[in-house]
């Protein structure tokens, strides 16, 4: 997996031209692809669900800032889920909020100006909603951060709990990726890449899904917490590719470098819409009409 700080200088390395100005120039071109590459399809890796809960007769909620407008949302009342109807304009909207009404019973739901606005009005607090929403990619900056060692990685049900020494661990490195890295000593790390969920202290942390590799306990493994793209891996390389053709397109003409790695990006891209890019649903009929003369056994009987 690329990270912003591997990703500037490999592109750096491939160009021959490590200058910092050069290297500003294409974390610009990479983000600017990558933003494009992300928006070219509805990429099954770009949907997540996120969480609010309900306020006592408050009936907007502010939608998370990194999402495209939801596709669908719930309301968990106890051991109820409610599923409300999109009211798709406001003319509509107003007509159904003309009596102000409060109920868990949520029925409708409009998304307006980054928000999300429930009919009825929910009467309870402390109701999860869940939204299924799209991702939006954002710019690439923050270096990698590698500071201290991780003493201890534990899982308690499905928490996995991350405790280091020496480090200096923010909230705002919530959602970045961190890799304990493997080596052939004792208690060091399974080198795959997870997500942070949270991040209770400056030497503490938890992780989305649930560490893989050996329990660690008075450890002293190094390790590496990184931006990286939307893009999953193997195909996170396709905004350096293209990157790379408009350095040597515009700013340092090669026609051969460019056609190098306009080939690479176009092969790269078309394993990106074979992995990630449709969403096959299997049907009984497949339309071709070799089931319309078949008929149900069970409503014949043998006299």
């Amino acid at each position: 997996m690329q990270t912003y700080t591997s990703r500037r200088n490999l592109a750096g390395d491939l160009c021959n031209n490590s200058a910092s100005a050069t290297l500003v120039l294409l974390d610009s071109l990479m983000n600017i692809s990558e933003k494009r590459i992300v928006s070219t399809r509805d990429w099954d890796f770009l949907w997540r669900q996120y969480t609010k809960t309900t306020v006592a007769n408050q009936q907007a909620y502010k939608l998370p800032a990194y999402t495209r407008k939801p596709q669908s949302c719930y309301i968990t009342v106890g051991s109820y889920r409610y599923t409300p109807t999109e009211v798709t304009n406001r003319v509509d909207w107003d007509a159904l909020n003309v009596v102000t009404v409060t109920s868990d019973s949520v029925t409708h739901v409009y998304y307006n100006d980054g928000q999300a606005e429930f009919y009825p009005i929910p009467a309870s607090s402390s109701n999860v909603i869940t939204f299924n929403a799209r991702r939006i990619s954002k710019d690439l900056v923050r270096p990698d951060y590698t500071t201290g060692t991780i003493t201890t990685v534990a899982t308690t049900g499905v928490v996995t709990t991350v405790t280091g020494s020496g480090t200096t661990w923010t909230t705002a490195m919530i959602g970045r990726m961190i890799r304990i890295n493997v080596s052939d000593l004792a208690l060091t790390g399974d080198g795959f890449w997870y997500e942070i969920a949270t991040v209770p202290s400056t030497t503490t942390m938890t992780l989305t899904r649930t560490y893989g590799g050996t329990a660690l306990a008075a450890a002293s493994a190094t390790y590496t917490i990184g931006e990286v793209s939307l893009i999953p891996e193997p195909h996170d390389s396709l905004p350096m590719y293209e990157a790379l053709q408009t350095y040597f397109t515009s700013v340092d003409p090669n026609p051969t470098k460019a056609g190098l790695y306009q080939g690479l990006y176009n092969t790269g891209y078309q394993q990106l819409v074979a992995d990630h890019g449709s969403k096959i649903n299997v049907v009984v009929d497949d339309g071709t009409g070799q089931y319309e003369n078949l008929t149900n056994p069970n409503l014949h009987i043998t006299l």
